[in-house]
């Protein structure tokens, strides 16, 4: 996913969320330096990146002006898979959830930058992440893979991250599509999106 209009980060690419852009003139004379991501920042002045991260939650309780504008909640929902990780987002009320496409990444730390370019286009402050665990509750080596991703995004996105139990989202996808009479590649094409519309919903819905 590519948008021109982001302002990316002069050392890695990656896109910079509002927050990021706003934490770094606060802390660097504005001229001083060019735009950094939260990593690199924290790479500049030789902090730990989770101390930015806890910064900016700080900055958010309790109100402060640093930012621009008032930050409204807004969700992405993520349902990550071994190829294709789908993505959803909420309207603007937070009712709704919208699958808005897919990421085909295999390697975690590139597919959480490409996500990241979804947080910073949406105005996302919480990314809700499906966690494959298991029918019996417990967590396998796939729940572990999303929980290692968690950790990527909070890092690379700065922004929140909730673990949301998915236990068969798929399957209600596939059965969706099956009902819609979605076959072949349309269908393997919409089925991650999906998935992830259908674990926003449900966290939506749970808010009530």
């Amino acid at each position: 996913m590519q948008n021109d209009k982001l302002i990316r980060c002069i050392k890695c690419g990656v896109a910079l969320s509002p927050d990021e852009i706003a934490l770094h003139k606060k802390m660097v004379n504005r001229g001083a330096v060019d735009h950094l991501c939260i990593g690199c920042l924290a790479s500049h002045f030789s902090v730990p990146v989770e101390s930015l991260y806890e910064k900016i939650k700080q900055f958010r309780a309790d109100g402060c002006t640093l930012f621009e504008k008032n930050v409204k909640p807004r969700y992405l929902g993520v349902d990550y898979g071994d190829v294709r990780t789908g993505i959803a987002v909420s309207d603007e009320t937070n009712i709704l959830a919208n699958g808005v496409g897919f990421i085909k990444e295999e390697w975690a730390p590139k597919l959480a930058v490409k996500i990241k370019d979804y947080t910073v286009l949406y105005g996302i402050t919480d990314i809700v992440l499906g966690d494959p665990i298991n029918m019996n509750g417990t967590r396998g080596p796939r729940s572990e893979k999303a929980h290692e991703l968690k950790e990527i995004l909070k890092t690379v996105c700065g922004v929140n991250v909730i673990m949301y139990d998915e236990r068969l989202t798929t399957v209600s996808a596939h059965m969706y599509l099956s009902e819609s009479n979605v076959r072949g590649k349309k269908r393997k094409e919409n089925v991650d999106k999906l998935s992830a519309e259908i674990i926003l919903q449900a966290y939506l819905d749970s808010l009530k």
